[in-house]
């Protein structure tokens, strides 16, 4: 176990903050899943020069933040991202490992399991945004968020791998980004400048010979949508 997956077993999550993520339709299950906490400064300082530049010696200044690790498709913690408290302050930090892993935010090894037996995928930007699509998916399927209007190669192959299956793939890609014109291209393209087309996701999927859609709904993005109108605004936009 690498010393950030051992740090997060030490750590809790603050109650005014699990508060303010159930408030975000963050639902109980979720947070324990994802391994939401609450920040403190490590025991020792951290060998790696990278995180002791960006956030002090023993992670000090992440006093109080809210973080939850990120997760390999084999269950292994390859960095963390998180959130200062109620803020809008964001922050991610890699180990090594990362370098050769898609990063999702969501993807644990139980979401892993569902993947692989044919669960459908949602794709979301970020995490404020996966947990209200949780109230409006059916049972079984999953949420990921790839933290960008943008897939990487990495999650491209991820999603090939373990969706694409020899005589078995019932699986579909459901992309769900922001509404605004980055959402847009990042689902469906664009045609640059210099008059290249680039592609987006649906095309980039279908390439490699996965089922995708792009789900349309009325509102900036689907935490939006919570914040209005909550768990029946949601599903109704999802319907």
């Amino acid at each position: 176990m690498n010393w950030l997956a051992a740090h997060f077993q030490t750590l809790t999550l603050d109650d005014d903050q699990e508060g303010y993520l159930l408030g975000r339709g963050a639902q109980e299950p979720t947070i324990e899943r994802l391994g939401i906490k609450t920040w403190q400064a490590l025991d020792e300082p951290c060998d790696d020069p990278v995180f002791c530049e960006r956030y002090g010696d023993k992670g000090e200044r992440l006093g109080d933040w809210m973080l939850w690790p990120l997760f390999s498709p084999k269950g292994r913690v390859i960095g963390c991202a998180g959130r200062e408290g109620t803020k809008k302050n964001i922050t991610r930090y890699m180990l090594p490992a990362a370098d050769w892993n898609p990063v999702w935010t969501g993807l644990t090894p139980e979401t892993m399991q569902r993947i692989w037996d044919g669960a459908d995928l949602w794709v979301v930007e970020g995490i404020f945004d996966l947990f209200p699509m949780e109230w409006a998916i059916p049972d079984g399927d999953v949420v990921l968020g790839s933290e960008r209007a943008r897939l990487t190669d990495k999650h491209v192959e991820f999603i090939r791998r373990f969706m694409v299956r020899a005589g078995r793939c019932p699986n579909l890609v459901h992309m769900v980004y922001d509404n605004d014109e980055t959402g847009k291209k990042g689902v469906h393209g664009w045609t640059d400048e210099t008059g290249k087309v680039r592609w987006g996701a649906i095309k980039r999927l279908e390439r490699v010979g996965v089922k995708a859609t792009a789900p349309p709904y009325r509102a900036k993005d689907p935490g939006d949508i919570w914040s209005q109108q909550g768990a029946a605004g949601i599903r109704a936009a999802f319907n």
